[in-house]
């Protein structure tokens, strides 16, 4: 797959007229390479209704049985081809059929073209020496880059859509533009934002409602916050399970992020909708007093705060710090003026009480 503009005039791309079939040891190397890089970019998509792209159609005809692997990748050749610009880099097209589980699969993955030199030894008049070799297209060398991968299998053909995993290893999780929407025609399956959001609420309810133990509950608060703070892009569940919950929470913890529909593999971080909320944690107490401090912060960190458990139900805090300001507080919405119909305007909860984090449930 040559690197061209769009104006450039076309040229023939040599193309397989038939199978390669692959030996054992091949077929392995691959396998381990791709399982890889799919387990840890590897994100969900789906079909995009609006998309104008003909890969779903493509990979449906091949999955189906109503073309051959020769067929569907020439076409995918040809639509990779006109899906990209000036600006993508050449590289090497493989199209294979595979297995997922016992599923007929389509794989496609967009590598890096590498050359090099092969040294064979050979005798020439009764003296050792070596033939030298230019080898034009070595694929999956040690230190070859794989681009781009999509797979997708019988599993993932729905009755007008389908599904599929795709990666992106030169934007550190993301995917291009080109190649998620331009060519796949896809879209990905959780939308950043909404999955992070869903992560968030998620989390501090099952501490609030799982976790009795006020300072556990509180160090697994400030954990959850800090991750989405963290400038990494993305989030594994399991894996902030395993580094910040202890063993006898970390299944429940994963079954019930399952359950509010939250993926518990790696997904994309956006915290555009969060971000106002993940700055400060509140504590509240039944008797209608909390406290706010921010999450981080040196003061808390150097254990200035502490909440001990009394053994009876209630918690004790003690706060050392140096008093700045005291002034009178009115909670959020309050001297609203009463309805037009005459009706008093709503008070909060029966008894007074102020929710526990993560309890308010707007988007920020």
């Amino acid at each position: 797959m040559p690197q061209r503009r769009r104006t450039d005039p076309s040229e023939d791309i040599p193309l397989s007229e038939a199978p390669c079939n692959l030996n054992h040891d091949v077929r392995t190397a691959l396998q381990a390479r791709l399982r890889g890089v799919l387990a840890h970019t590897g994100r969900e998509i789906i079909e995009n209704p609006d998309s104008k792209s003909a890969l779903p159609d493509y990979v449906y005809a091949f999955l189906t049985g109503e073309s051959n692997l020769v067929d569907v990748s020439v076409d995918l050749v040809h639509l990779l081809r006109s899906s990209q610009s000036g600006v993508n880099s050449a590289g090497l097209l493989l199209v294979a059929e595979a297995r997922l589980g016992s599923q007929k699969s389509l794989l496609i993955v967009k590598l890096e073209q590498e050359t090099g030199m092969q040294a064979t030894e050979i005798v020439v008049n009764g003296l050792r020496t070596f033939d030298m070799k230019y080898l034009a297209d070595l694929l999956f060398t040690e230190k070859s880059k794989i681009h781009k991968v999509a797979l997708f299998s019988e599993d993932g053909i729905g009755e007008d859509r389908i599904e599929g995993w795709a990666a992106d290893r030169q934007l550190s999780g993301r995917m291009a533009v080109f190649f998620l929407e331009r060519f796949l025609g896809c879209q990905q399956k959780d939308e950043p934002r909404e999955v992070t959001r869903r992560f968030h609420d998620a989390a501090t309810k099952w501490i609030n409602s799982h976790i009795a133990d006020p300072d556990k509950r509180v160090n697994y608060v400030v954990a959850a916050l800090a991750e989405l703070q963290s400038p990494t892009r993305f989030l594994n569940p399991v894996t902030f399970a395993q580094q910040h919950l202890d063993v006898v929470h970390r299944d429940d913890f994963i079954e019930y992020l399952q359950a509010a529909d939250v993926p518990c593999r790696n997904f994309d971080k956006d915290i555009e909708q969060l971000e106002s909320r993940l700055k400060n944690m509140r504590v509240a107490f039944a008797n209608g007093a909390f406290i706010v401090a921010p999450v981080g912060d040196n003061e808390a960190d150097n254990g200035d705060i502490i909440l001990e458990d009394q053994g009876d139900g209630t918690t004790s805090v003690t706060i050392t710090g140096t008093v700045t300001t005291a002034t009178a507080y009115a909670p959020p919405g309050g001297g609203r003026r009463t309805r037009r119909s005459g009706q008093a305007a709503g008070r909060g909860t029966a008894d007074g009480d102020i929710p526990a984090p993560g309890a308010d449930d707007r988007d920020g």
